[in-house]
């Protein structure tokens, strides 16, 4: 059986609900009757990511270890039904993710899946270009955080003029751009950021930042400093003394184009309640092109409250 199939996980909070869809894929599905070592031997060429394993404790357990420690799955859970004649504790279930752990309630289980689905989807390949991490990984950490109510900064970056600077210079010069504000990223939030913040390549000349309040007008200022200092040297001598280049405009006549600068558009959510990845990408999007109105380099952040 092959295929895609989705899953929503509802989690109600006081006050509000949200709904994470998920996509699965289906493949190979079949009944296996078969020992642990050959259960090792599929698993290690379909590298799931999560492990639900339901029948006797004690296979069952013995599964789960000999899966962790041949390092084929990230997250291995037991599920098990009780034994013939035997009660069953009330909400409680047995589990393990990734180590042994004392038993859950069906609750705590609910939050642990939901949290492991999250770290699989965010596991995906760097940029190549710019060695950042890319948008899945930015969904699932801005979806892990708001599931937590955590309070954070996102920032949305891109490059102010990058089109016409592509078009008259070349793609090969367009990815130094582009590389040069992904270093720039990587400084400054290693400069200012703390340990769960995270800088991530959208994709093109977009980027974004997750951060804490007290430091995303640091990490911008950086960026937009030095990227201010380093974007000219991209430019001809003639630019350079100009202040702009000539490129066609979407009309096809010439147009001046000024040297190329940074936008940034900040959401707090400590200001205001965001209810959804898409909606923090919409706020953050509209703030963006609201500082990319502006003249030169700009970092604006929402001011508005709930």
């Amino acid at each position: 059986m092959t295929g895609t199939q989705s899953f929503a996980v509802l989690i109600v909070e006081p006050g509000r609900a949200r709904v994470c869809r998920f996509n699965v894929e289906l493949r190979g599905e079949s009944l296996w009757r078969t020992t642990t070592e050959e259960l090792a031997r599929r698993l290690a060429a379909a590298r799931p990511d999560i492990v639900a394993v339901a029948g006797r404790l004690d296979l069952a357990t013995e599964l789960a270890d000999d899966l962790r420690r041949r390092r084929l799955a990230e997250s291995v859970f037991i599920i098990t039904p009780a034994e013939d004649g035997e009660p069953t504790p009330t909400g409680q279930i047995q589990v393990a993710l990734p180590q042994r752990v004392s038993k859950l309630k069906p609750e705590e289980l609910v939050q642990r899946l939901v949290r492991a689905v999250l770290a699989a989807q965010a596991r995906t390949p760097v940029s190549p270009l710019t060695g950042l991490p890319g948008s899945p990984m930015l969904r699932a950490k801005v979806e892990q955080r708001l599931v937590a109510d955590e309070r954070f900064v996102f920032l949305y970056l891109d490059i102010d003029n990058f089109k016409a600077f592509n078009d008259v210079y070349g793609f090969a010069r367009g990815d130094l751009a582009i590389r040069m504000l992904g270093r720039e990223l990587i400084e400054a939030t290693r400069v200012h950021g703390g340990p769960e913040d995270i800088a991530v390549h959208i994709g093109g000349d977009d980027f974004a930042v997750i951060t804490g309040t007290e430091r995303a007008q640091a990490i911008a200022e950086q960026i937009i400093s030095a990227f201010d200092a380093k974007a000219p040297e991209l430019y001809s001598q003639e630019a350079k003394e100009l202040g702009y280049i000539e490129a066609p405009s979407r009309r096809g006549e010439p147009e001046r184009y000024p040297l190329m600068t940074v936008s940034i558009g900040g959401v707090d959510t400590s200001r205001r309640r965001v209810e959804s990845y898409l909606e923090l990408a919409e706020i953050a999007a509209e703030v963006k092109t609201y500082a990319k109105e502006l003249a030169g380099s700009q970092f604006v952040m929402d001011r508005r409250r709930d």
